[in-house]
């Protein structure tokens, strides 16, 4: 996917305001994704609960959010950069690559809730970047 400069000034700028902010935001995203689709927890069988203060919940979201931060410094080559993650969730995992874009959507949402501005701009470039992530991460499965 090709990103224009607008479109990558808006990722960074997100990535730079969410970095320090990984776990909060990444254990919302998560719970909003349990509560929302509730099929999702299936992958997620040994947590002993679904909701943002749960430990586990807070872990997984703050590496899923990491990883989102990560990523926005390989906007040329994400497909390299996601390999191994795609690997490991599509042929180990065996994740619904549906999955993906339902959780995509739900960062978005939970992005327009915290940051203190969330303009089209940077909702359709943020949405544009995810996209590519949920498809990058598809693209191994089996």
């Amino acid at each position: 996917m090709v990103f224009s400069d607008a479109n990558r000034q808006e990722i960074h700028h997100v990535a730079e305001l969410i970095k320090s902010k990984t776990a909060v935001l990444g254990a919302d995203a998560l719970a909003r994704l349990f509560e929302i689709h509730p099929q999702t927890k299936t992958y997620f069988t040994t947590f002993t609960g679904y909701e943002a203060t749960n430990p586990q919940v807070i872990a997984h979201g703050t590496k899923v959010f990491d990883a989102v931060v990560k990523a926005a410094g390989h906007l040329d080559d994400l497909s390299h950069h996601l390999d191994k993650l795609a690997k490991k969730h599509g042929t180990e995992l065996l994740v619904d690559p549906h999955n993906f874009e339902l959780f995509s959507d739900i960062i978005v949402v939970t992005l327009a809730i915290h940051l203190p501005t969330f303009t089209p701009a940077t909702h359709t470039a943020i949405d544009k970047f995810l996209e590519e992530i949920a498809h990058q991460l598809s693209s191994k499965y089996r």
